[in-house]
């Protein structure tokens, strides 16, 4: 069942899942992958070395996906910085389709409004990325679209104020009035559900993307994400108050080893910091000692490499589970009244509810199988519920089948019967039992 929220709507898209901006990462194949999965991805402008180079992948990514797809523009300081009105130039030209529809900025302030207005008059959705309410709040008088609140367990860049997402999120949606999506650590259903329940609008993620089979990385990078957990990263260039996670490995001990000797002096480390290690690192070699790239404490829930349709379907399926299913029944909705006398009820002997089972075992191939019929599959599922027959279910998390809920036994029939999944072979054998609920 699609989760709606304000991010879907104002994209078009089924899923509220972004593949933000990553360097030597986001080229069009996986946006495209992304966007066909029905989240929606990110090219990274600055990864291309020019604004035509940028615009020849925008028309492959085109090429490739008939979805709406976005692009990353990352304004930050540097010695030699690229010409971002021509890149700007570049995006702006391409959005005359429609098609490219969302802009995620990120970066200092400094020069941003006029890059805001520019896309804003073009017709833009625009997402700045924030480590800080303060930040945020800056955007929002730009006139941002939507914020992305990227906490401190995000790779790359968490800023200095080292604020965690259990508190990054609610501050957000108490003082925003844009709406915002998480960012920072983010991989999969359980935190999705937890980042609406918190006031966002969906989950922006980006190391979990990389160990996708779409992802055009080098394999040993996406199998080094599947190795590591939590504490396979670390903090570099603190001393330069431009703080980056990253991936722990030999070339990051070196950096850190010379930081200590001589704080604050790039020259020192410059070496070993050059984005053609880490474009060679990703994109020929796969040495993973050899670079230093970045990397999220996300690893610690990365256990596997899984085409994007795979991982929504895996996110989404998990969260409605979470939502319909341990949420609902958590609280106790019922008046005052009817509370008391459950609480009478509880204090002698438990009342017990018939339901049913309906259990289903899918075929291997469930992944592509069920592709074409998922529509009408949701849509059934839906009306079952809208009627109240459907108490809840959803998919087993190895998709070797699933479990529904039903309060009678000739509904969980007639929804097996007439099932999508059924019809075309995707449900290989179904079997409906009773399932007693205790009710305390």
């Amino acid at each position: 069942m699609p989760i709606s929220t304000k991010l879907t709507k104002a994209l078009g898209i089924q899923h509220p899942l972004i593949q933000g901006g990553m360097h030597y990462v986001g080229y069009a194949p996986l946006v495209a992958a992304v966007s066909n999965a029905g989240a929606i991805g990110c090219i990274t402008a600055l990864t291309q070395p020019s604004p035509e180079a940028l615009q020849a992948e925008i028309r492959t990514c085109k090429a490739l996906t008939k979805k709406p797809f976005g692009v990353n523009l990352t304004l930050l300081p540097a010695l030699s910085p690229p010409n971002y009105d021509e890149f700007a130039q570049v995006v702006e030209d391409e959005m005359s389709s429609g098609q490219l529809r969302l802009i995620e900025t990120a970066g200092h302030f400094k020069g941003l409004q006029p890059f805001v207005t520019k896309f804003k008059e073009a017709g833009a959705f625009i997402i700045h990325k924030c480590v800080t309410v303060r930040h945020a709040k800056s955007a929002e008088k730009m006139g941002v679209d939507m914020i992305s609140m990227d906490g401190f367990d995000c790779a790359g860049h968490p800023g200095e104020a080292d604020i965690g997402n259990w508190v990054l999120f609610p501050k957000a949606a108490r003082e925003l009035k844009v709406p915002f999506v998480a960012s920072g650590g983010c991989g999969d259903g359980k935190q999705l559900a937890a980042a609406i329940a918190m006031g966002a609008e969906g989950m922006n993620m980006g190391t979990r993307w990389m160990a996708t089979n779409e992802a055009p990385i080098h394999q040993n990078i996406k199998q080094a994400l599947v190795d590591g957990d939590e504490n396979s990263t670390t903090l570099i260039l603190r001393s330069f108050r431009n703080t980056e996670r990253v991936f722990k490995n030999k070339a990051v001990d070196e950096v850190q080893k010379l930081e200590s000797e001589f704080p604050g002096d790039f020259s020192k480390i410059s070496h070993l910091m050059k984005g053609e290690n880490y474009r060679k690192v990703f994109q020929e070699t796969g040495k993973i000692d050899e670079g230093v790239w970045s990397a999220g404490t996300v690893m610690g829930l990365i256990d596997n490499v899984v085409s994007c349709h795979q991982l929504c379907d895996d996110i989404i399926s998990e969260a409605e589970e979470v939502i319909t299913g341990r949420l609902q029944n958590s609280v106790d909705i019922g008046t005052d009244k009817e509370t008391s006398e459950k609480s009478k009820a509880s204090s002698s002997a438990p009342s017990i509810t018939p339901h049913w089972l309906l259990q289903y075992k899918y075929c291997d191939n469930i992944s592509d199988a069920r592709i074409p019929h998922r529509a009408s599959h949701i849509q059934h599922a839906t009306d079952f519920k809208a009627s109240g027959k459907l108490v809840m279910g959803g998919a087993l998390s190895d998709l070797t089948g699933a479990t529904v809920v039903f309060k009678t036994k000739e509904d969980a029939e007639e929804f097996a019967v007439n099932d999508p999944y059924t019809c075309n072979g995707i449900v290989t054998s179904w079997e409906v039992r009773e399932w007693s609920v205790v009710d305390v």
